[in-house]
């Protein structure tokens, strides 16, 4: 008898068997942290092939003893530790800007990031009215009723676009596989006609129809401002947000123009008598009546360290140009875009001096400030080497300061963002306060040097800044 009660329970789970591989072969799963290797088998002692990183997504193959095979490539598998995966409940995206994530699903949890509206994010968990996501930056809960599913259903934008990439295919549909209908490149205008998963429907300038990934085309986005101000004078106003748009006319100090939408640091008016223009956000304050000026950095004293200086030179690029020049450069500029916000602006060196990195954090000290920012230019070895990266030491002080950066940093066109990361650099080290140190592109990489040298790129990166401390004081 017992050999029979044995048989059929084999039989019941041989038979089971095949269909919960099939099961987990439909499954999709999200990568839960950085730089996860991928084996050969399962197992640690099989050899790693590549490493999948936070937010990425593959296709389940099947399980085994706590590892997971994910189909990685077309025709490619490896192997990952099951504790550093999640399955994907469904895809989703923010129906809001500046969407709170947080650590618990509670309104009580603390707040760990923000996703932007129309962000992609992968759910993982659901919990009463809050959905556990994750993002390449950072996993948390967040309100249900702030997302919507994408279900691969196309959703309408109807929002002008800007080409964010050098050059970008058009496809016939939304696969990397389907054939290339069209090339946008760097700074073009497009239609954003709808959104699927990671695609946008666009619509270009010759006409052409086709899909391209949204990853690489920046939206205007709505705007709770109805108004903007302008606050100098011979404020130029550009066909383009960028400031290698043509100038399509000049603005006074005091003129108020309707806001349209906004796209990074700058914002879509309306031109009376001449169509649409773009304003950069750092030269004006918006409110629902043009008339309020932004107060976030009133009243904060923010420290701004420029890296090197006297005898320490710091990085040297191919034609010359020391990063001592260009961190005081930069910070200069930076001093007097938070000091037109309000800001109580104080710098550790304003002239070609020699300051020891303990006198730089005591500064930090003297004036009890709110926010330290140093600021730096990157090298190394490899000349293919790109890219700014925002570096924070202490979880609990510097991160919602990196975080609040991070936002900004990843809307700048000149030069790709590495992201946040931890960094042991001792002015942020032996800083209790709140601080950052940003390294702002490869003066070793003779491309990205030429880039991060021009009026265009500082004025970029400084705004990137000013809007992440906004952000931060919000």
């Amino acid at each position: 008898m017992r050999s029979l009660v044995f048989l059929i329970c084999m039989t019941v789970f041989l038979a089971a068997l095949p269909t919960s591989q099939a099961m987990a072969a439909k499954q999709t799963a999200v990568v839960t942290a950085k730089q996860v290797n991928v084996r050969q088998g399962p197992g640690t002692l099989y050899h790693v092939v590549m490493k999948v990183d936070q937010g990425e997504t593959y296709r389940v193959v099947r399980e085994k003893a706590g590892w997971v095979q994910l189909e990685i490539k077309q025709n490619q598998t490896g192997w990952v530790a099951q504790q550093y995966i999640a399955y994907v409940r469904k895809q989703a995206m923010a129906t809001e800007d500046r969407l709170r994530i947080r650590t618990v699903p509670s309104l009580n949890g603390k707040v760990v990031g923000y996703l932007s509206q129309g962000q992609a994010v992968e759910v993982i968990k659901k919990e009463n009215d809050w959905e556990k996501v994750v993002t390449p930056s950072f996993i948390g809960w967040v309100s249900s009723a702030y997302l919507a599913s994408n279900d691969d259903k196309k959703t309408s934008m109807r929002q002008t676009g800007w080409v964010t990439a050098d050059s970008l295919n058009v496809r016939a549909r939304p696969s990397l596989q389907a054939e290339r209908v069209e090339k946008v490149t760097y700074g073009q205008q497009v239609q954003i006609m709808f959104k699927q998963g990671q695609w946008y429907q666009i619509a270009t300038e010759n006409g052409k129809i086709g899909w391209v990934s949204s990853e690489y085309i920046a939206a205007v986005s709505p705007t709770a401002s109805q108004w903007v101000k302008v606050l100098y004078n011979d404020v130029n106003i550009r066909s383009a947000p960028s400031l290698d748009g043509n100038i399509k006319t000049t603005a006074q100090y005091g003129e108020r123009y309707r806001v349209l939408g906004k796209i990074g640091n700058w914002y879509e008016i309306e031109i009376p008598g001449r169509g649409i223009g773009y304003i950069a956000g750092w030269l004006v304050s918006a409110g629902a009546d043009g008339k309020s000026e932004s107060k976030t950095l009133k009243g904060k004293t923010i420290v701004i360290d420029a890296g090197h200086g006297g005898k320490d030179s710091g990085a040297i690029s191919h034609t010359g140009m020391m990063e001592k020049t260009l961190t005081l450069r930069t910070a200069q500029l930076l001093k007097g875009k938070l000091e037109a916000q309000g800001a109580n602006v104080v710098m550790t060196r304003s002239s070609d001096r020699y300051v020891s990195l303990s006198e730089r954090v005591q500064t930090a000290y003297r004036y009890h400030a709110d926010a330290f920012i140093s600021i730096h230019y990157d090298s190394a070895k490899d000349q293919n080497a790109k890219g700014a990266t925002v570096y924070y030491y202490d979880m609990f002080s510097d991160y919602l300061l990196a975080l609040s950066l991070e936002h900004p940093f990843s809307r700048m066109m000149s030069i790709p963002f590495r992201g946040a990361s931890f960094g042991d650099y001792y002015v942020i080290r032996e800083n209790e306060l709140p601080s950052v140190l940003v390294e702002l592109g490869y003066l070793s990489n003779p491309t990205e040097a030429s880039i991060i040298a021009t009026d265009r790129y500082q004025q970029e990166v400084t705004s990137a800044i000013s809007t992440g401390l906004r952000n931060y004081f919000e």
